[in-house]
């Protein structure tokens, strides 16, 4: 009962004491069924999608990371054998689809961002929602169309605890009728991302989808995007190492884990809290819809 109530609390839930009340029924994660592999991680060179990167590493799989510039991974991962690097800015779709790809054992879906500014993408998306859902999705189908991802390949969406704030919202993602809220935007693009990983389940039998939430993760993209809040925090906030676990033991479990789930902490999780965020299959529809009509583009 007590743990469940700091469950309902949120905020000893998603904080560093959550995962470490959460990790006391983990176990180790099997290093066997990494060693070997290759995995692509997108924005794999700092924050979370480093941590995934370096854990992958340490279990003995090779690493493909992109992100839009270098230096972050030339600063983590110099040196380093079995791991190296793609530049892809993932708001733009034609460097997407010539991006030279390889063979894969799995994908995380983890380059993220939230900046300030909004940035017109194909006239229509703001950089969150144009990389994070957009670029994310033509990446995915792109590797799906060439074959590049190994039958039961696991795929997860690295999604975030603020999307249980807010209903899928379709209108107006270039935020141009109305002032740029970056933070709206960014929970939008994470609950865009659940959606889709329910919706390629159901069309892609032979992958194995999921998505997570890390939880309050104290990294350096976090300190620039919200301040106040990292303040705040402080010493509550989780390592990146704790914010990537359940990304890795998703990766794990592959056919095991049943396709289409959201985890939080190792467990399944609900997608909503609140009634008004749930979406109508109309705009679950349209949400793939406006993909495919971005995809025949490019």
């Amino acid at each position: 009962m007590y743990n469940k109530l700091l469950d309902l609390s949120i905020i000893y839930s998603f904080d560093k004491s959550g995962y470490q009340r959460h990790a006391r029924l983990f176990s180790e994660l099997n290093a066997a069924k990494f060693a070997g592999k290759h995995f692509l991680v997108t924005g794999g060179s700092r924050g979370i999608g480093g941590a995934v990167t370096q854990a992958l590493l340490a279990m003995g799989a090779q690493v493909t990371v992109t992100a839009r510039t270098q230096q972050d991974f030339d600063d983590n991962f110099a040196g380093q054998a079995d791991v190296s690097f793609q530049a892809l800015d993932l708001s733009d779709f034609e460097a997407i689809q010539t991006l030279a790809l390889g063979h894969y054992d799995g994908l995380v879906l983890n380059a993220g961002g939230m900046p300030s500014q909004p940035s017109l993408v194909d006239g229509q998306f703001d950089t969150i929602f144009g990389a994070q859902v957009v670029g994310h999705y033509l990446l995915l189908d792109r590797l799906i169309e060439a074959g590049r991802l190994a039958p039961g390949a696991p795929v997860h969406w690295v999604a975030s605890g603020g999307m249980y704030l807010h209903k899928l919202q379709l209108d107006d993602l270039g935020w141009r009728q109305r002032p740029y809220d970056k933070v709206k935007s960014y929970a939008n693009a994470k609950r865009a991302q659940v959606v889709l990983n329910e919706l390629l389940a159901q069309r892609y039998k032979n992958l194995v989808f999921s998505c997570s939430h890390p939880g309050w993760v104290g990294t350096d993209a976090l300190a620039k995007a919200l301040p106040g809040f990292t303040d705040r925090m402080g010493k509550r906030l989780r390592t990146a190492e704790q914010g990537a676990d359940t990304i890795l033991w998703c990766l794990g479990q592959r056919q095991q884990l049943k396709s289409g789930l959201f985890w939080f902490d190792r467990r399944p999780r609900g997608t909503r809290v609140f009634f008004w965020t749930k979406e109508s299959e109309a705009d679950r529809l349209a949400l793939l819809a406006l993909l495919e009509s971005v995809k025949v583009r490019y």
